[in-house]
């Protein structure tokens, strides 16, 4: 009997190996969506193929005895082949054997969905707990057993659910692990959603605060973070946005820090919000010659905060004509233009020398089309003064992309 169990101790030990290599060569942080955890190898005698169909043994669950004693894990021993040693007991506080069958039937699409079917009774609930406990990481980033651990955590207790949450920190931070996988960061997202009103999301924010900056960088870890800022209050997610701000000007310039930060500017929620605007409108004039930092500058000007608004124009004044010229800088300008900041950006077309040149270049011949445009439309007097300087040299515009400019200028006449 000793020996049974230690082997299946050892048995049980396989996946934990595999899950602490994390740190090292096992997922990389910037795993891609399909990735997962190494799927441990269990010789342990439990397979379906040794145990029949599962769906025969859930009906001993779904009966209406709801008998889960000795009767049903004897009509699972007299399936399996001869010569079979079982590694679980009745008398012990988790049936070890059992819970890696009941593992490898949660990851198949038919056998989670009649484990959540289960989790009806209270009763069941307890121990699928402990039959899945043990390898709830493995469970929570698998594309089937994830749903049973959404709906695990839906029906645990508050013991249950610091139990978890304990297994998910100590000595990982398997919750950052999880995030930036595709169906890790569904079970996380869902867990955030059930601790809402639980002391123990502070927790969570906790460990992601802690890998914010990588959360931020990476295509799928950015999306539970906003599953934070969407479902939390401003008071809950005070760490992430103490990190946003220390973090800031370097995900901003980070191609998918810079989309990140852009939701993040959307999302964000109370006293740090105004904070946060700040610290970007003060670099506005550095970020809007950056080629991702400029969409964050122009992320601010979309959400026409007038004081940030008038921040960024002031910053940006005696740039106007420079960034006119650039790829990235023409979108911030054309921001400009098209909010309260129009006077001043066509203020400064009109005092420059190089207007003809902006015109004819292959981004600025787009400002000075919008320029045009909107000036029509809310200032008709800026707008005579730009047309009347650029009719002084229609005949330099009509090669190359001044042509687009003269083209505006006779559809607006």
């Amino acid at each position: 009997m000793a020996s049974m169990y230690s082997s299946s101790l050892e048995a049980l030990q396989l996946p934990f190996e595999n899950l602490h290599l994390f740190d090292n060569s096992s997922l990389s942080l910037n795993a891609s969506s399909t990735g997962v955890f190494p799927d441990p190898q269990r010789n342990h005698g439990l397979g379906f193929s040794r145990v029949g169909s599962f769906r025969s043994c859930l009906d001993y669950f779904t009966g209406e005895s709801m008998n889960l004693g000795s009767s049903m894990f004897d009509d699972v021993n007299s399936n399996v082949s001869p010569g079979f040693q079982p590694i679980f007991s009745l008398d012990s506080e988790y049936s070890y054997g059992y819970s890696n069958w009941v593992i490898d039937m949660a990851k198949t699409e038919e056998g989670s969905k009649d484990l959540q079917k289960l989790l009806s009774n209270s009763t069941n609930n307890n121990r699928i707990f402990s039959w899945v406990f043990d390898f709830i990481v493995e469970l929570m980033i698998d594309q089937s057993g994830r749903y049973l651990f959404q709906k695990l955590i839906e029906s645990a207790d508050e013991t249950q659910l610091q139990m978890i949450l304990e297994k998910l920190l100590v000595p990982h931070n398997y919750i950052y692990y999880a995030s930036l996988l595709k169906y890790g960061s569904c079970s996380i997202k869902k867990l955030i959603t059930v601790l809402e009103k639980s002391p123990l999301i502070t927790c969570v924010i906790k460990a992601l605060g802690d890998k914010f900056e990588k959360l931020m960088m990476d295509p799928i870890g950015h999306y539970v973070i906003f599953e934070c800022l969407d479902v939390l209050d401003s008071q809950t997610n005070d760490p992430l946005n103490i990190q946003a701000m220390k973090h800031c000007l370097e995900l901003v310039r980070h191609e998918q820090g810079s989309v990140s930060m852009s939701g993040f500017v959307t999302r964000i929620k109370g006293p740090r919000r105004d904070q946060l605007l700040k610290l970007i409108s003060r670099n506005s004039a550095f970020l809007a010659q950056d080629p991702t930092g400029n969409y964050v500058v122009q992320c601010v000007i979309r959400l026409q905060n007038p004081a940030m608004n008038d921040q960024i124009f002031r910053n940006l004044e005696g740039y106007y004509v420079k960034l006119s010229t650039t790829k990235t800088g023409s979108y911030v300008v054309e921001h400009c233009l098209l909010s309260s900041g129009l006077d001043r950006v066509i203020n400064e077309l009109l005092r420059s020398d190089r207007l003809v040149s902006v015109a004819k270049d292959r981004y600025g011949n787009y400002v000075v089309q919008t320029a045009l445009k909107e000036s029509k439309k809310r200032e008709i007097s800026l707008h005579g003064s730009l047309v009347v300087k650029l009719e002084q040299h229609l005949k330099c515009l009509q090669h190359g992309y001044g042509r687009n400019v003269v083209s505006v200028l006779r559809c607006l006449q």
